[in-house]
């Protein structure tokens, strides 16, 4: 797992730094490059832009949000970003004899194609015609802002001075950096910060956990010692970390090991601060303390046979009696912990209180995690995953008391072809299923005979080269035969008995996925079967929100579907007795108008809206 560095976010004033003076700060809450300051670049984008992270990130680089900051985008722009500078005013360090340059920095320091991008930290003394580096940053953490100190030491006594913070691509296309919440100033008295907590973002329970973190000396006198006290729900603890001895802009980091008790599944807040400093209160608080969440997951084995299968399980602290279970299944080659990592469902279960089931596939002969589904190239396969995720479901709703009738299926490519596996052969045990970048399998629909309707929303990127918009009913590229996403979404529709009740589009939020999302919604007026379809225009194997297309977040979209759905199922051909209906159409399976042959798969239409499924006599 990734670990998250949670930075500090300091905005200094004069009046919460009693010990510092300070000579500059700026936390570009106008978004715009504030008055003084000013920039150089070679970048056909403007160079430095002030904005939001929603406003500056690109496909390549999301950047955390951190509210209004300055950043410079090469992934944006692909252009010379080899000399991008961002200028503070002129500052006068002639009467100073200590100086410290502080600020948040988002910076991967990524390599692309052999070329590296760089940060650094430079100083003229003549107006901005000559720099001189003064320090090159290091990565903030990929994906987490950070809190840089840099001692002004090379410009001391110097009247004119300008500081910069420079940017460069190195010539390739890399990703950029951002910066916020810079302040100079005259460090005085005992002043150490907590500038972040390192923590993993996901702990398995039950276990003890360790909590680490650093802290930057931001005032003149040495540090020798520490006391970092830290709270969790109804535990707490602290300790005094001691043989240290920090000089101005020195930095330290501490770990308290397994102080962290993760008894449950939940989110729990973890804060920590530093009470006291060389055994006393320091002389600015206001930047002492730091909190964070960290999402704790039960790790468990079910059985399958004679093997036992991993899975993880989540459940809010906050989430109600009898709530309902969503299922969450990886692609081909992924995995359990990849899906709670990048899906962002435990996120929609704290917010909609709902649990989440993470299961892990089984090893192919190749080596790969995988769901059985009938690939062609896995001709040995008979791993029976419907009644392993069958047994774990039922487990689950017994042990923790969940809602049987709103247990839902969700997944991306391998795992969302599993999801209609279990809408043709669980559909008494799944009330909705949302697959993302799945097909269906010929030979699964060929044998598709549900008890139940179960409702589905497929959403599919037109571009997929993994799961094909088209469809591959030749099976060119050997997963096996399958029809294209419309014709499965007919198929369903026609065995349904419905029919296209809305159309349209989504807005395009974010023009630089280069894609759009349509939608179309099948359904019945007052019935429960529903077939939703969103085709991302230009999209690729990609799951939206999570990468990809960023104009919905499928993981948001798919609860919101299961939300909906109706709370009985219906059964097919339930609508009307046989006696009151009459036929209207003889179709097969891909929804095409035919005249009946002997022992072919068909779908009778009749004219109440139902369906019936049978093999034609001979």
């Amino acid at each position: 797992m990734h670990k998250i560095v949670l930075a500090l976010s300091l905005t200094f004033s004069i009046s919460t730094l009693l010990a510092q003076n300070v000579l500059l700060q700026e936390g570009f809450d106008a978004a715009v490059l504030p008055d003084g300051w000013s920039q150089l670049t070679l970048a056909t984008d403007g160079g430095w832009l002030a904005g939001t992270s929603a406003e500056l990130e690109s496909q390549w680089w999301p950047i955390a949000p951190h509210g209004s900051f300055m950043a410079t985008n090469d992934d944006g722009c692909d252009c010379d970003k080899s000399e991008d500078y961002l200028i503070l005013p002129e500052l006068d360090f002639s009467t100073v004899d200590n100086a410290i340059l502080a600020f948040s920095t988002y910076f991967d320091g990524g390599t692309y194609q052999g070329v590296t991008e760089g940060a650094f930290i430079e100083y003229s003394l003549d107006g901005g015609e000559t720099w001189t580096l003064m320090q090159a940053l290091i990565s903030s953490g990929e994906g987490a802002w950070d809190f840089e100190v840099v001692n002004l030491e090379d410009v001391l006594g110097e009247s004119s001075v300008h500081l910069a913070f420079r940017y460069n691509d190195g010539g390739g296309w890399l990703y950029g950096w951002g910066v916020d919440d810079v302040s100079v100033m005259e460090p005085g008295g005992l002043d150490l910060t907590l500038t972040a907590l390192d923590l993993e973002p996901i702990a398995l329970a039950p276990s003890t956990e360790n909590l680490g973190g650093s802290v930057v000396n931001l005032g003149a006198d040495t540090v020798y010692s520490y006391t970092v006290a830290w709270t969790m729900g109804d535990e707490s603890g602290q300790t005094t970390v001691d043989g240290v001895e920090l000089g101005t802009a020195d930095s330290h980091s501490f770990n308290l090991p397994g102080v962290l008790p993760f008894d449950l599944s939940g989110t729990y807040t973890i804060t920590a601060e530093i009470v006291s400093v060389n055994g006393v209160v320091d002389d600015v608080q206001g930047n002492n303390t730091q909190s964070t969440d960290v999402t704790a997951i039960f790790s468990g084995e079910y059985p399958d046979g004679k093997e036992l299968r991993e899975y993880y399980y989540y459940e809010p602290t906050t989430a109600p009696d009898n709530c309902p279970l969503v299922f969450v299944f990886h692609g081909y080659s992924g995995s359990a912990e990849g899906m709670i990592q990048w899906s962002g469902f435990n996120d929609l279960a704290d917010e909609f209180g709902f649990a989440v089931c993470y299961p892990q596939g089984t090893e192919d002969s190749f080596g790969e995690q995988y769901w059985n589904v009938g690939y062609d190239f896995q001709p040995n396969a008979f791993v029976d995953d419907v009644a392993f995720i069958s047994g774990l479901r039922q487990d689950l709703v017994d042990t923790y008391g969940l809602d049987a009738a709103r247990v839902f299926g969700t997944g991306f490519s391998n795992g969302a072809d599993f999801c209609y596996l279990l809408a043709c052969e669980a559909s008494t045990e799944f009330r909705a299923v949302a697959p993302i970048a799945g097909i269906l399998m010929s030979d699964i629909q060929a044998e598709c005979t549900p008890e139940y309707m179960v409702p589905i929303l497929e959403i599919h990127g037109t571009d997929d080269d993994v799961s094909l918009y088209g469809g591959d009913l030749k099976n060119v590229d050997g997963w096996g035969a399958y029809p294209s996403t419309p014709d499965a979404m007919a198929f369903f529709v026609n065995m349904f008995g419905i029919s296209l009740q809305e159309s349209g589009s989504f807005p395009d939020v974010v023009p630089w996925d280069e894609s759009t999302v349509d939608y179309q919604k099948w359904g019945t007026e007052g019935a429960c079967p529903q077939v939703w379809l969103y085709t991302v225009q230009g999209g690729g194997h990609s799951w939206p929100g999570a990468w990809g297309n960023q104009d919905i977040n499928a993981s948001l979209e798919a609860w919101q579907f299961f939300a909906q759905s109706c709370s009985e199922p219906m059964s097919i051909g339930e609508i009307l007795s046989q006696g009151d209906r009459e036929l209207v159409r003889v179709t097969d399976v891909l929804g095409r108008e035919v005249t009946p042959m002997p022992g072919q798969l068909l779908l009778y239409q009749y004219s109440d809206g139902s369906v019936v499924k049978r093999i034609a006599a001979e």
